[in-house]
């Protein structure tokens, strides 16, 4: 007998949600492979942050944005195949207490429950993520799960000037999430500082906090126009103000992050929040609002590189190797950074009628961003207008059981381009996308 849990997703009221960690979860994963030829089904998974505003760019219809339940918090924010807590701040009025599960990514079983996906992996990694991405996890996490989240963040106002002391980020802003844009447009990120930046300004800028009008942070850094479909990675420990645009983003699994700035467009932070999603292994209590310890700690090298962007952008290069009629492919996100194969991005377009076969070495996320069609034998579409605590088949995962019987056939069956978009994690490709390309 399958165990439930009492506690619902917060954006799906209706669905039961099943305690894999109760057993039963390997019969239930057999049940989802079998189900799609090896594409778990994976649900949309909302957040939002107290200190941002929508920019309701996130497909939902006008009322979802704002539910009830979380006191005038708006939903900003689309978690895809995150298997960690994430860390927002929100208080769910109806229980008194974070959001149940928050961001983490659930799987749709075939009589309609939903059940998470690290749940899934524990039963089986190995047919989940396959041998390489599992061992891969052990070696980071001490257990297997999937190494890589992808989201989607949706802002009215850049968000506040902030750096992760650990993750990493890949970015993609694309014209699907972004529809009307003009390639002149004027949405900027921030990013590092200034070559001319000393360390007494920086420090002297960060002691201002709270204590007048605005520290001014944002004022040391260059701002960045972003191109639209093309990507951009962003090392750790680098200040960032991402654009107000719809992002794409892979970053290593955690939610962490240090907020630079006393006041944006949204209001004003307070020191507790600045500090609030710092990790104590990366910044210990007892440090925080200690601005000298913060300045000692603060990677100067990185944030005045001149050469920071050039090094750090990525045009959408072609992926010969998905080359065929009908059929356009492009990596958005390639090349290594930090040393190694950080994340990868790939954008798969089928014109009406189309077919490719798609097996990639690794296991892949993939999110619709236009169209319809099959993937292996999950129907996907891309929709508008979506109501909270619908279910909408736009979000898929496929599985190393899937790649194990020859991969995948991708199917357009709509009367527009099936366009999708594949996340792969680290280390996926054992020859580098786009190694070699001159940025």
């Amino acid at each position: 007998m399958v165990s439930i849990l009492a506690e619902k997703l917060h954006e799906y009221p209706q669905q039961d949600v099943i305690d894999g960690t109760g057993g039963g979860a390997d019969s239930i994963l057999d049940e989802c492979l079998n189900a799609n030829d090896g594409v778990l089904q994976l649900q949309h998974r909302y957040a939002g942050r107290t200190f941002c505003s929508p920019g309701k760019r996130l497909r939902l219809d006008a009322k979802s944005y704002y539910p009830d339940y979380m006191n005038g918090t708006g939903l900003d924010e689309l978690w895809m195949g995150c298997t960690v807590p994430i860390v927002t701040g929100v208080i769910d009025t109806r229980t008194n207490k974070a959001p149940f599960r928050e961001g983490e990514s659930h799987v749709l079983t075939p009589s309609g429950q939903f059940i998470s996906l690290q749940d899934l992996i524990a039963a089986n990694p190995e047919a989940v993520m396959g041998e390489k991405v599992t061992a891969f996890a052990k070696s980071l996490f001490g257990t297997p799960t999937w190494p890589i989240v992808s989201k989607k963040f949706d802002n009215l106002n850049p968000i506040p000037h902030h750096l992760h002391w650990s993750k990493w980020e890949v970015y993609d802003i694309n014209s699907y999430d972004n529809p009307g844009v003009s390639p002149s447009h004027y949405h900027t990120t921030a990013m590092g500082l200034y070559p001319f930046v000393t360390k007494d300004e920086f420090l002297a800028c960060m002691k201002r906090w709270g204590e007048g009008e605005y520290n001014g942070v944002r004022h040391l850094s260059p701002h960045v126009m972003m191109q639209i479909d093309n990507g951009f990675v962003m090392p750790n420990g680098v200040l960032h103000s991402p654009t107000d645009l719809c992002t794409h983003e892979l970053h290593v699994t955690m939610d962490e992050h240090f907020l630079a700035e006393d006041l944006t467009l949204d209001g004003r932070i307070g020191a507790a929040d600045a500090f609030y999603a710092c990790r104590e292994e990366d910044y210990p209590k007892d440090r925080h609002e200690d601005w000298e310890y913060l300045v000692a700690k603060f990677d100067f090298e990185a944030n005045r590189d001149p050469d920071f962007v050039q090094k750090n952008r990525r045009p959408a290069i072609t992926a010969e190797e998905f080359a065929g009629d009908g059929v356009d492919a492009k990596w958005i996100v390639y090349d290594d950074f930090l040393g190694d194969q950080k994340a990868s991005i790939l954008r798969l377009t089928v014109e009406p009628g189309g077919k490719t076969h798609l097996c990639p070495e690794s296991p892949t996320l993939f999110h619709t961003n236009g169209g319809s069609g099959r993937v292996g034998k999950l129907k996907v579409r891309y929709h508008q207008n979506m109501i909270l605590g619908e279910i909408y088949p736009e979000i898929g995962f496929i599985t190393q059981a899937a790649l194990a019987n020859g991969g995948v056939e991708i199917e357009n069956t709509g009367l527009e381009p099936l366009v999708l978009t594949f996340d792969f994690p680290q280390n996926a490709h054992s020859k580098t996308p786009g190694a070699g390309v001159s940025n």
